[in-house]
């Protein structure tokens, strides 16, 4: 009798039941994804290096790092000087504001001798004399006097209102000297006109310098209307020689 063994069927591989596993390599998608990451990589750099801002050097980093310590000590110097500035400021307005306060004090000492000094020049004026041939308003009394041998010249004249509760007279005042020089030749000094307010009088003081070797022997006063061209009236004044 003949037995036939039979060959075993082979087992498919892998089996699902299997554990064994053969070696493999590295896997094809991981290897794609390394060496899309390598490109990027390289392709930032690049772009870093070709088209961004470039890094500064050690030698450049050292030249900002002393500008900026140069500028520092600029900035306190400055504000050194700032400080220095506004203490001297805060110096000057307080001596200001004590200079103030000193001439406030002084001028009401003033003013408290004004009013005494006022009511004395309104008695005054009660007595100066006045003419009425002039106008209501003339020039009352005057004292002008020229050092002898000299070209100074020095005035008073008081202008006067009639009536002290006329209404404020504005105009102009002229005055004007005649005299001669040494060798006779005569001839008339007119002082720039000045503008006047007169309420009940006024008095007009000043010096003035005569032409070199003349002599006046005597002033014209005359007062002119605001216009400056209607003469409201004149007056003939002497002059001292002293």
């Amino acid at each position: 009798m003949v037995i036939r063994v039979q060959a075993k069927r082979a087992i498919f591989k892998p089996a699902p039941y299997d554990t064994r596993r053969g070696s493999r390599g590295l896997p094809g998608w991981l290897i794609l994804l390394t060496v899309g990451i390598l490109l990027g990589g390289g392709g930032v750099l690049f772009l870093q290096a070709s088209y961004g801002e470039k890094r500064m050097s050690i030698a450049e980093t050292q030249k900002l790092t002393e500008e900026l310590k140069n500028i520092s000590v600029e900035k306190q110097t400055l504000q050194t000087r700032v400080d220095e500035a506004q203490k001297t400021l805060d110096t000057e307005i307080r001596s200001r504001d004590a200079q103030i306060i000193g001439l406030k004090s002084d001028l009401s000492k003033v003013e408290g001798m004004i009013g005494p000094l006022r009511a004395q020049l309104d008695v005054f004026a009660k007595t100066l004399p006045f003419d009425p041939r002039f106008g209501p308003i003339g020039v009352s009394t005057s004292q002008i006097t020229q050092a002898k041998n000299s070209t100074k010249l020095s005035y008073l004249v008081w202008l006067l209102q009639e009536n002290a509760q006329r209404p404020e007279f504005k105009g102009w005042f002229e005055l004007s000297f005649e005299g001669r020089y040494a060798n006779g030749r005569v001839e008339t000094v007119t002082l720039p006109r000045m503008a006047i307010k007169l309420n009940h009088y006024l008095h007009i003081t000043g010096t003035t310098e005569l032409p070199a070797g003349f002599t006046a022997t005597r002033a014209n006063a005359k007062i002119i209307a605001e216009d400056g061209k209607r003469q409201v009236t004149w007056r003939i004044l002497p002059v001292v020689i002293r």
